[in-house]
């Protein structure tokens, strides 16, 4: 928490709230390119959709609106295209990447080209990511028409745990990303069972976080101050999300600091 606030872990968030709203616009050209190449069902891209809105709060439609943009447009992207298209969505995993390691005070930075490849390959992570929600709502709909939907009535307290694990993909989806990101990013070695205490505390803080954040706002805030005040709310959100994985991440490596000790 010392270092959270005395050393420049909240520049680093700033950066990565800057980044996220600066790569927005080809994050949403990529997923949507993506979604054209894995599914043709509209079934499945709304239900994809959906889980993304979920890391936001409600209320700030400021996401929404460039969902529809994006769904609107049908822009072709050629090869060149693409790489500025590629280019401009790697700076957000960029930011995280040189958070992480200045988080886990790492002394060797990695070099610029190796700074890339970590970018690009979270930019890949996150594709199988989308692949592996897919394959959890089609397991969903199965669950609901065969045997096992029976067997969740049979057994009350199977139902409950299946309840939460698909009421609540985001936060979990989020610890299995934040756990990637804490183990494969930082320069340095890292044990695996450095990561879980950290990751899990990021994913429960950020839950927390996002009820008390849409709680906070409510849908009227902006029917007064209109869109403006939802580019606003969308950066301070984005800021309260990497402060939250930062500390994750200070969390992780002084955890790993006490084990070695």
């Amino acid at each position: 928490m010392r270092r959270l606030g005395q050393s420049d872990d909240l520049t680093f968030a700033s950066s990565i709230a800057y980044y996220t709203l600066l790569s927005l616009f080809p994050l949403l050209l990529l997923l949507f390119w993506f979604l054209g190449r894995v599914t043709t069902d509209p079934l499945h891209r709304t239900a994809l959709i959906d889980l993304v809105l979920q890391y936001f709060p409600q209320g700030v439609d400021f996401i929404t609106t460039r969902l529809d943009e994006v769904q609107a447009a049908s822009v072709g992207i050629g090869i060149a295209g693409g790489v500025v298209i590629v280019s401009t969505a790697l700076g957000v995993f960029r930011a995280i990447s040189s958070a992480v390691n200045h988080a886990w005070n790492v002394e060797t930075r990695p070099s610029f080209f190796r700074h890339q490849a970590s970018a690009f390959l979270m930019l890949l992570a996150a594709g199988v990511m989308m692949l592996a929600a897919l394959a959890v709502v089609g397991v969903a709909e199965m669950m609901a028409t065969t045997w096992f939907g029976r067997l969740l009535d049979e057994v009350p307290g199977l139902a409950r745990v299946t309840d939460m694990v698909l009421g609540y993909p985001a936060t979990l989806l989020l610890i299995v990303v934040v756990a990637l990101i804490l183990y494969f990013v930082p320069n340095t070695t890292v044990l695996f069972g450095d990561i879980w205490p950290g990751a899990v505390l990021t994913g429960v803080l950020w839950r927390l976080a996002l009820a008390g954040f849409s709680w906070y706002l409510g849908p009227e805030t902006f029917s007064v101050l209109g869109s403006l005040a939802a580019i606003v709310a969308f950066l301070l959100w984005i800021y309260i999300s990497a402060v939250i994985l930062i500390y994750g991440v200070e969390f992780s490596a002084a955890y790993a600091r006490l084990r070695r000790a």
